[in-house]
């Protein structure tokens, strides 16, 4: 707060500052001397305090243990999503068991573990096998629980989105949400295909400026590569000079 003139004026006696020992030992007897008054208010307050350590440190080991749990889950079930047995990769194989337990499906594994690291890479595995499948609303609910925690997770949300959109007929708004998506992060190895995913919609639906601009990009920032490759016939198709 600022003092007036007035107050600033009449401070002719200023008091010397406290050492920092001097500091010390005034809040210690201030501490002391409201302790002693205050007992019943430090004692609950400390129990409180103790469920609070107490707590974050379950919740920590907790979510160590789910973590690890819903990666043994993921193990087992992946590989109906690479032999594309998109059906079995969502709801699980109950025949079959591995130590004991039935092979839980992604999306078991998303409803009981979906705030954990490995849950949200599993409700995109969800989302992708509903999509696949054409169940385009059901993936689309799946996108969206994955936790967008870092920039490529973000991106992966953004071009699954769009991915929906562009099944559905609406590539307007689909290029914007890949646009989105390359957007995020600059070093994402996805990040070239994002681009020409919207830069694709955009030609498509006739938006060619905004096509040109994004096939101009992917040329200059991945030259050599076999996206530059693409790039280049694309602007050749739509008669644009290199």
């Amino acid at each position: 707060m600022i003092r007036s003139q007035k107050e600033l004026s009449e401070a002719k006696h200023p008091v010397a500052a406290l050492t920092q020992s001097e500091r010390f030992i005034l809040r210690f007897n201030q501490m002391r001397d409201w302790s002693a008054e205050n007992q019943r208010t430090v004692i609950g307050a400390g129990v409180v305090l103790v469920l609070i350590i107490g707590g974050v440190f379950y919740y920590a080991t907790q979510k160590k243990k789910n973590n690890e749990l819903a990666s043994t889950y993921m193990t087992r079930v992946e590989q109906f999503f690479v032999n594309g047995d998109y059906r079995h990769a969502i709801d699980g194989d109950k025949t079959r068991h591995v130590q004991g337990e039935v092979i839980h499906g992604l999306k078991q594994i998303v409803d009981d573990y979906g705030s954990t690291d490995v849950g949200s890479h599993a409700a995109l595995l969800l989302a992708d096998s509903y999509y696949y499948l054409g169940k385009y609303d059901s993936a689309d609910m799946a996108y969206d629980k994955a936790i967008t925690s870092t920039p490529e997770m973000a991106a992966a949300v953004d071009a699954g989105h769009a991915a929906v959109l562009e099944a559905k007929g609406n590539k307007i708004e689909a290029a914007k949400l890949f646009e989105s998506a390359a957007k995020r992060n600059k070093d994402n190895p996805l990040t070239p295909d994002y681009t020409l995913d919207a830069a694709r919609d955009y030609q498509q639906t006739g938006k060619k400026d905004d096509a040109v601009k994004l096939y101009k990009e992917v040329i200059q920032d991945y030259e050599n590569s076999q996206f530059d490759d693409y790039a280049k016939r694309a602007l050749l198709q739509m008669n644009v000079e290199l």
